[in-house]
Parts: structure tokens; sequence; C-alpha cells
């Protein structure tokens, strides 16, 4: 459970049962009645999607005048507790309704015929009573259901039920969107994907969903899914759409991963919605063709696509002619590093390093990033700098995702975390600092709030030093960084920088799988691993359920990190970082020599 989860605990409650995000599970009807008389039961799914849940019962989905973060259920309220669900309801909406009332929204379909409005009269009280899952309603439909199974008349298709009659894929379609528009009025407000400039898609599909999608010129299936503000496709025209952006003209250099599509996906959401998802996501961009580049440039481009982790041990590997000059930081150590008194402590940012070189934006490798134009047009053109995107402590995935899409509404949760200027190199840091403080200080020129400077205190001794690395890491920061006073700007690792971390981190290539038991049976219960030295280990912590399902493939690289090495040289309870995009070989952490296993004792015995 992590602790930057806003679910995880609210006002002191936690629920029943926690589910990670992406997430799902089966919650059985407490009406028996018509699950005896449709022979089928009724099973509801129950799924965590980024900050709220939803069920696919009647009740959640017709909340049209509902946020989708603030609805609920009896199912909800029975997986993760009533007192929880209270708590969520008055954090997530604080000014409507309790949900202890349990009030179903009231049925928008009309009764056939006035000689029907005794059943229409059960649905309305239904509506009105506790029972928020519209049961009183099944009633209803439980004695049509009888008085048609009685004259031989086949039973209708009920709404999330158990179904009586198997629908072919276009009737599938038509179903899942008359569900969609049921709920859409909540949606629009939180889903930028569930209406574009009017424009609804065929098939609505909420993040993590996916669909198979049948070739219309061979029997091949492809899945199309969504994922956050983007769908994708396995398709080979949708996977070789590969992106470098070209700043001077997006149109020639490939297209970014939340602007592309392809046949199927316009098959499924139909072809007026991709136009406007298009030109929403990528307006500077061609319409959508889906015509797959080559093999060999395709891979150049993928490769030109992977960006950069934050990590720097290896400075010079992969990159571009475009790279910048940067200042890298070497390693201090806790026990033995040089006398810290003096130096200034910042916190090491968990985000994606960043230059800015006056007009565009580039990661450490050379790599251009894909910022919205209102936040280049918040900073000067005169100067470069050097910062992190960041959005926030733990979120370095999130981040990672965000800064390689354009057009991204995400991008809105990004700071720009400056703390140096490369172009004044040559001044000392104190007077480098200053400026920046006259630009994008409080009362800066460029004073803004997405552009932030890094603060830094004057360390007064090594304790001091300890003692704030403790207070970062309590707060889920990842640790801190020294620079040496009155330094100088250098466009290579010097040791005038300095990060300190408690745990290291390293890579490693994966080997194989664990299955899963118990509660992760059906998933990836752990990665075999092979380390540089050529070691071998387990890593089993540190996944979401949603990565174990899908765990990185056989070859790749993977980041983990871990505090010390056992006897036999491999890492004690490695937990999983994710996988690193500029590094394709694995490399071991470097470790002092008297944190190595036995160098204790071999101290002692001298």
């Amino acid at each position: 459970m992590s602790d930057n989860d806003e679910l995880a605990v609210i006002d002191g409650i936690k629920p029943n049962v926690y589910l990670q995000d992406g997430v799902e599970q089966d919650v059985k009807s407490a009406s028996r009645r018509v699950s005896s008389i449709l022979q089928g039961s009724s099973t509801y799914k129950v799924k965590r999607t980024w900050d709220h849940y939803y069920c696919t019962c009647p009740a959640w989905r017709n909340q049209g005048g509902v946020p989708v973060n603030a609805r609920s259920c009896k199912h909800l309220k029975s997986l993760l507790g009533e007192k929880y669900e209270e708590a969520r309801m008055k954090l997530k909406n604080p000014d409507g309704p309790p949900p202890s009332k349990g009030k179903a929204p009231a049925s928008k379909t009309k009764p056939a015929s006035k000689a029907k409005s005794t059943a229409g009269k059960k649905r309305k009280k239904g509506d009105d009573d506790d029972d928020d899952d519209g049961d009183h309603a099944e009633e209803a439909q439980e004695e049509k259901l009888k008085t048609k199974k009685m004259r031989g008349v086949p039973a209708p298709r009920s709404k999330g039920k158990a179904v009586v009659k198997e629908p072919d894929d276009h009737e599938e379609i038509k179903d899942e969107q008359k569900h969609e528009d049921e709920g859409m009025e909540g949606v629009k407000s939180s889903d930028e994907l569930a209406e574009i400039n009017g424009i609804k898609p065929n098939v609505y599909l909420e993040d993590g969903a996916e669909r198979e999608v049948s070739s219309m010129s061979s029997s091949s299936t492809y899945k199309v899914k969504r994922t956050w503000d983007h769908y994708y496709c396995t398709c080979p025209a949708w996977r070789n759409q590969c992106c470098k952006p070209n700043f001077d003209n997006l149109q020639q250099g490939g297209v970014p991963i939340n602007a592309r599509s392809c046949k199927h996906l316009k098959s499924l959401l139909g072809e007026k919605y991709e136009e406007a998802r298009m030109k929403f996501k990528n307006p500077d961009g061609p319409p959508a063709k889906g015509k797959p580049v080559s093999k060999a440039k395709a891979k150049k481009l993928k490769k030109a696509e992977d960006d950069d982790n934050e990590e720097e041990d290896d400075e010079d590997a992969g990159k571009g002619e475009g790279a910048p000059a940067l200042l890298l930081a070497n390693k201090w150590d806790l026990e033995k590093g040089a006398d810290p008194t003096g130096w200034w402590i910042s916190e090491k940012l968990d985000g994606v390093r960043t230059f800015y070189d006056g007009k565009r934006m580039i990661s450490r490798l050379g790599n251009p990033f894909t910022p919205p134009q209102w936040l280049l047009d918040k900073l000067p053109t005169d100067v470069t700098l050097d910062g992190e995107l960041f959005s926030g402590r733990g979120e370095f995935q999130s981040t990672v995702s965000i800064v390689k899409t354009v057009n991204s509404p995400h991008w809105k949760g990004i700071t720009f975390q400056i703390f140096d200027i490369p172009s004044r190199g040559t001044s000392p840091f104190e007077d480098r600092v200053s400026f920046l403080k006259e630009l994008f200080g409080p009362e800066g020129s460029h004073a803004c709030a997405e552009v932030v400077l890094v603060e830094h205190e004057k360390a007064k001794d090594r304790q001091h030093v300890l003692d704030k690395l403790k207070e970062i890491e309590s707060l889920g920061g990842e640790g801190l960084m020294l620079r040496k006073p009155g330094s100088l700007y250098e466009g290579h690792r010097s040791a005038s920088l300095l990060k300190i971390k408690t745990f290291y981190d390293a890579e490693a290539r994966v080997t194989g799988y664990v299955s899963g038991k118990g509660r992760l049976a059906g998933m990836t219960g752990a990665l075999k691993c092979e380390m540089e030295s050529g070691k071998k280990f387990n890593v089993g912590t540190g996944f979401s359920d949603k990565q174990r399902k899908n765990p990185p493939k056989i070859g790749s690289i993977i980041t983990y990190r871990f505090q010390e090495l056992t006897r036999d040289g491999v890492p004690r309870f490695p937990s999983y970082i994710g996988e690193p995009v500029d590094k394709d070989e694995p490399k071991d952490a470097e470790i002092p020599e008297h944190r190595k296993p036995g160098a204790k004792s071999a101290l002692a015995a001298e």
C-alpha cells in the first residue's frame, strides 16, 4: 500500500480491500431472485482506475449528474466498506449528498405504455429506496420474465446481467455504446477522450480497457487498448509510427504516441472521432493515415524515441550528436565522503533531467521532449537552463509517460524544477542562483507557478546532511544533492556536484519468471534476473498488479533498488523500479569497498 496513494487511507479510514490502480474484482449481487430466474449469476466488475472506482452495475452507470470519481453503489460499499465510501464521497464531492442514502439515479427510460404504469411505479420506488443497485426495478423485470416465460416468449437481455442470447460483434458494439451514453454526462468533466469537439467514440473504453478487432484484409486479430490519454493497437501500422519529434516541422518526425491512429482504431472508435482526436492531440501534424514506415526506419526512430531515466552513471552511453554538455554528479558516501560543511544541500528530485536551450527542451542524451507551447512561452529565450521535469515524489514513471506525449492535459501537473543556468557557467554557483532568482523568484521577470527554483540550504556539518537525508526520504524523496560553494558549471561529471542516496540502483537482464502464488496466482510472482557480474537473483517486490499481469519481456533490462549485498554478492531484498529507456546492458551498482559483504569483518580482524 503506497503512502502516495490518496485512496489508500482517507481521514484515517482504510478500505476493507485495497485495490491498486488498474486492479479489478468481481462482486456478486445480493439479489438472488433475479439470478435464479435468469439462470445465471448477477456478478458485477469493480475496478480501480486512477483516483476512482467504477462498477458495471446500472446504479453506478446511470449516475449521470455525479462526477465519475464521486460515484458509489452497494457493491463498492460491500467491497470497500461503508465508512470508507462515506469518507471517499466527502473527499471527492464535498458539496454533494452523502452516499449513505443510496439513491439510484432516475431511470432515463419511459414505460412502454400506460398499461404498464404499475410496473413503472415499482421501478421508480426502487430508485428512491435504499437499494442503490436498482434491484427493485429488477423485481419488476422478474415479473415480466415470468409472464413471458409462461407464454414461451424469449427473455430479453438484461443490462449488465446474465446474457440469454449471445450477441454478435455489431450488437456488442451498439450495446457498449448505449451503456457509455447512459453515464457520459458524468464522464465528460474528467475524461478528455469521452467526447472531443462534440464527437463521441462509437465504443467508449475506460482507462485500461481493451478490445480485440479483426483485420478487414486478413484473418489476423489485433488488440486495441486505452491507456491514460491515448489508445494503442498491436498492428504494425500503429507500432511503426515511431516518434522523434522534429520541432521545426512535427509532420516530418514521426507521430507522438498519443496522436497515433490506424484503420482498426477508426473502425472501432469511428473515423470522425479519430479525426477530432488527431487534431486535438497533434494540431500541427497531418491527419492520421496509419501508414507504417520501413522496419529499418522504425527501429531507428524507436531508439530515438526511448528517453532517459534519471540515473547518469554512464553519461556517454547512447549520447546523440545534439546531447547537451551537462554537469553530472559523483556519489557521496554516507560514512567516508568528503566533509560537506559549507556545501549547498538540495533535494535529489525523482524527475526527468531536462536541458532548455532557449527554444526547446531536450534530454541529457539529446532527445527532444514535447512540452506544450504555453509552457515554453513562460521561459526566457536568451539563456540556457538545467533542471528536471517533475510531477511529484514517486511519480517518475508517470512523468516519463507525460513528457513523451504532445498536448497531454497532464502537462498541467508538471513543473520545471530549475537548479542551474549553464549559460552563466563561468560565474560562481551563488551568483548563478542569484540570477535565477531575478528571473523566476517571487518578484522575478518570469515568475510563474510552472517554473520552480530548487531550494538550497548550507550544510552545517555531516550530521546535518544525514538528518536532512532522513527527512527527505521520510517524505518519499529519493535523496540529496551537494554542490560545492563557489563552483563553476562544468559540462561533464565533476566532484563539485555529489549525489546522496541510502539505496543503490542497478540494472539487470530479465531471464525468466516465477509464477505467483496465493493472491498473485495467475500473475508474475517475481522476475528471474542476471547481474552484470553474472550472478542470478529474483526481484519480487515493487510491482503493481498491472505490471505483474504484463511483466517486462525476457531479455529486457530493468532497474532495481537495494540497500546492501548478501555475502554471495547478490542484492538483499531488491525492489523493482522500472525499465530504463537508455540502457541496453546490465550494470552493477558501484559499492564502496568498506560497504561490500565481509568488509566490516575484515576491518575488525585488522
